[in-house]
């Protein structure tokens, strides 16, 4: 299990937890992770999943992009646990669930 975290935007230290996948973006319809208040996301902006055991992060067309160590992430590219991304003007993290045994 995973939790995605708020680094620093409108929502410092806002969390979500997900167990393979969560879709991020400014619509609670679209988006497990929502955050509204950063008019930089798209309704329906990222998403990471975990595929074969690699995390993957994936921008979904948004209008602002998504961007991974200050390059825009195309297509779907693998991602550390730990390692910041932005949306928006939205810095955030995945980390692991401190209740997460397996490693």
């Amino acid at each position: 299990m995973y939790v995605l975290e708020v680094m620093s935007g409108p929502l410092d230290g806002k969390t979500w937890t997900f167990d393979r996948e969560i879709t991020i973006g400014r619509d609670d319809s679209v988006a497990t992770a929502c955050i509204t208040i950063d008019r930089y996301i798209s309704r329906k902006h990222a998403h990471l999943a975990e595929e074969s055991g690699e995390l993957r992060l994936t921008d979904l067309a948004s209008r602002n992009g998504t961007q991974l160590d200050g390059h825009p992430v195309t297509g779907s590219e693998p991602i550390s646990v730990g390692q910041p991304f932005s949306v928006g003007r939205t810095l955030l993290r995945v980390v692991r669930n401190e209740g997460d045994r397996a490693a």
